[in-house]
């Protein structure tokens, strides 16, 4: 139950941070990713069905939220928390180099399928340009984000639950 609130406190204060707080810091319209960011953590820190409850309640405050294709982002998001949840038994909560891997693939996969279901499918190719002007920029931007958000998660991790704890010492 623990493990459920802190979960959907920080699902709230990153959506927050996601449609409020961003937008204002935005570099030409790219803005971080952060939901993204807290689905693929919660999906290799606290495994497949952590990840996959976690995605599931973003997702659906991204389709509430955006009014696209309802259940896009819901389905996107419980696949980003699933997936990465198969590394749960091999992960070190200290290395950053897999998450900032893991972070950055997942970016990549939810950028090109929100390429191909919210542009290719409606016949527009500019593939190249999408490439170019969005999703290299929205990486970059996320994982320089995730760079500070990461060890508040693993802050959270290691202290609040205590499973973790003897992992993360």
């Amino acid at each position: 139950m623990k493990r459920f609130i802190v979960n959907l406190i920080i699902i709230i204060i990153c959506f927050l941070f996601q449609t409020t707080i961003f937008p204002m810091i935005s570099v030409k319209s790219i803005i971080p990713n952060i939901m993204v960011v807290f689905v693929a953590c919660a999906g290799f820190m606290q495994g497949s069905r952590y990840g996959l409850l976690v995605g599931f309640a973003s997702g659906l405050l991204m389709d509430i939220y955006s009014f696209d294709i309802f259940g896009f982002y819901t389905i996107l998001y419980m696949i980003i928390g699933f997936t990465n949840g198969f590394i749960h038994n091999y992960f070190y909560l200290k290395d950053f180099k897999t998450p900032a891997l893991l972070i950055t693939l997942t970016n990549i996969f939810t950028s090109l399928s929100i390429y191909v279901v919210l542009f290719l499918f409606r016949a527009k190719f500019e593939f190249l340009d999408y490439l170019i002007n969005i999703i290299i920029p929205e990486i970059a931007f996320t994982l320089l984000i995730s760079v500070i958000f990461y060890p508040l998660l693993w802050l959270v991790e290691a202290n609040i639950f205590e499973k973790k704890k003897s992992e993360s010492q």
